[in-house]
Order: structure tokens, then sequence, then C-alpha cells
């Protein structure tokens, strides 16, 4: 068996995951990874969303242009 990785637009992704749907699905597998982020378990999500809120009311964190500029990175 043969493995690949294909990066794909989000713009034509659903007419690749069509295409795929074609195939024998004996002879293949797809396993889609969207992000190549870290998995955080809910406990550890929660954490970081009240760091941020306690963040904001003690007058702390980024600015929102620059906040905005890291995330649209």
């Amino acid at each position: 068996m043969h493995s690949i990785q294909l990066k794909v637009d989000d713009s034509i992704f659903d007419k690749v995951m069509t295409m795929l749907e074609l195939l024998p699905k004996d002879k293949i597998t797809v396993e889609e990874n969207s992000y190549e982020y870290p998995t955080i378990t809910e406990k550890e999500a929660k954490k970081k969303v009240q760091k941020a809120i306690n963040n904001i009311s003690n007058g702390n964190g980024l600015p929102l242009e620059e906040a905005f500029g890291k995330v649209l990175r």
C-alpha cells in the first residue's frame, strides 16, 4: 500500500472529496487532517479561555490590531 499527502485548497476541497468517493471503498482510506495544530483537551481549552478572560479584566493582553495580525498570518 502507498500513502500520499495532499494539500488541497479550500475552494476545491469538496470536489476532491467527491472524486475520492468514486474509488472502491476497500482500496482507499481517507484520513483527513485539516490543520497541523496540536490537539488539546477540553479542560486545557477552558483553562486557556479563562486565562485570556482574566487577562482582559486585568488590563493585560495585546492591542486588537496586533492580536488580529497574529491570528491572520
